[in-house]
């Protein structure tokens, strides 16, 4: 079923807008598998470890306070909003529609770069896991190919099937978690006292960098932010989006904080060390000594499919993206079509295939290092999210000061939440721009314009904007999708 609304009043276009009936359980796991829970637990805890050491449980409770913190005047925002947006129409609300086209375009580009890094990670490991099984393999771009292709039809489709897959996949990482967190703390004998992970005086010891954890932790947040772009696919999104939103953080927080409590209370004192050497294989090693089977074949097979759960969820919300710039006018229309049948953004999914196939095929015939699609590119898509994280904060109390002091607004949600949230991604974004070779890899200062060039992203975007302003005024009043 689709539902026709009317586009732009005097020009007498329509469009249908996407359609579902997702509740809070399935929007929180479709946005969840973009963190892909087994593939941080296995691959990107131990970065974590390398810099909290035994002390890394604090910076997990820490960063999970500081997202729910921001959550609260997320979800305000949302119900004040009442837009598909998400970051479009978000910061659109509250620092007008010239930043709200620049965060919608740099959202726009900073998901296409994760998404390419991730889908060249599971071409790898999966030539690599390939290998393992048959002794042979083909080249990695084959692996990733396949699994473009099937993301791309499982997006072409209504969002609902992609959330059922997801959930079949979601709960077979989080069995595995789980299982592998039991089985350390029920079977195993910890050398070290489980009071000492969250014993504070830790933090002070040498080699242990709070700042450093808390910055990849953040990055292991990443997706729950997306839950109000669905919002046109969801029962009764004011109270469906805000339950999966507080969910997901949740979730990912609770999952997180005991795997890694988990990880040393398998490897005490020596965790740190032990993260600094093996971090790849620290996670398979602790399982193998703590439960009985085929543990690395079981871990590396889910591993592929939570990698493939990730790449499904980024291509939901940057099909997602691309349906809003293009209702509105900011990007090609055709981008807005809705499928008749399915009630998804069927062009705008099909665009975003086509253009990771763009940026994936120059490497291929290069025969460029897969590396620096997965390395470089999804560092620098995490540095976008945390300045978008920033802005909507600042739209927060932008929004409260302008509008919402006057209409009553509740001063905890709208004014404290976002100020509080504001100060600390303020100090990452300042971590993030001194030590981006954290996230990039290379010598400090070297990839730094890789930053620069998401930011500039950004000011093209408020430029974009300007010139519509100009010379499209029915364009640009359209901007932030202030129809409804």
């Amino acid at each position: 079923m689709t539902i026709t609304a009317e586009v732009g009043g005097a020009t007498g276009e329509t469009h249908s807008r996407l359609t579902g009936q997702m509740g809070a359980l399935s929007l929180a796991l479709t946005v969840l598998a973009f963190s892909a829970p087994l593939t941080t637990v296995s691959g990107y805890i131990p970065v974590a470890l390398m810099f909290g050491g035994v002390a890394s449980p604090l910076a997990f409770l820490l960063v999970t306070a500081m997202i729910l913190i921001f959550s609260v005047g997320y979800v305000t925002l949302n119900t004040t909003v009442k837009r598909p947006g998400d970051f479009y129409s978000f910061i659109s609300h509250g620092l007008g529609k010239e930043a709200g086209l620049g965060s919608g375009l740099m959202a726009a580009v900073a998901y296409f770069l994760i998404l390419t890094g991730v889908a060249s990670y599971f071409g790898v490991s999966c030539a690599e896991f390939h290998r393992e099984l048959s002794g042979h393999s083909l080249p990695w771009y084959w692996y990733a190919i396949g699994c473009w292709l099937a993301v791309g039809i499982l997006g072409y489709l209504n969002v609902e099937l992609s959330a059922k897959v997801l959930t079949w996949v979601m709960v077979a990482e989080v069995l595995v978690c789980m299982i592998f967190a039991l089985g350390v703390l029920v079977g195993g004998e910890p050398t070290i006292a489980p009071s000492a992970a969250f014993t504070p005086s830790e933090l002070s010891k040498p080699g242990v960098n709070l700042p450093f954890a808390m910055l990849f932790v953040v990055s292991f947040f990443m997706g729950f932010e997306a839950t109000a772009l669905f919002r046109d696919e969801v029962k009764l999104p004011d109270t469906t989006i805000p339950k999966a939103t507080y969910g997901a953080v949740l979730f990912i927080g609770c999952i997180y904080t005991l795997c890694a409590f988990s990880m040393i209370m398998a490897y005490g004192p020596s965790v740190q060390s032990v993260a600094s050497n093996s971090p790849a294989s620290m996670f398979t090693g602790a399982f193998s000594r703590f439960s009985e089977g085929p543990v690395h074949t079981m871990v590396s097979t889910l591993i592929l499919t939570s990698s493939f759960a990730c790449i499904l969820s980024i291509h939901n919300v940057l099909s997602r993206y691309m349906y809003n710039l293009g209702t509105d006018g900011a990007l090609p229309r055709f981008l807005a079509s809705v499928h008749p049948k399915h009630g998804s953004p069927h062009k705008a999914s099909i665009s975003v295939s086509l253009l990771i196939l763009i940026v994936l095929l120059p490497f291929i015939a290069l025969e460029v290092n897969p590396d620096l699609l997965y390395g470089q590119l999804s560092g620098v898509g995490t540095a976008g999210v945390i300045c978008l994280l920033t802005l909507v904060n600042i739209s927060a109390l932008m929004w409260y000061f302008t509008r919402g002091k006057a209409a009553n607004a509740n001063f905890m949600k709208s004014c404290l939440a976002p100020s509080i949230s504001t100060v600390f991604f303020v100090g990452l974004i300042v971590l993030v721009a001194k030590n981006f070779e954290l996230l990039v890899g290379g010598e400090p200062g070297e990839r730094v314009w890789m930053l620069y060039g998401i930011m500039i992203v950004q000011v093209m975007g408020m430029a974009l904007a300007e010139f519509y302003k100009r010379t499209k005024p029915e364009t640009f009043a359209k901007l932030g999708r202030a129809h409804n």
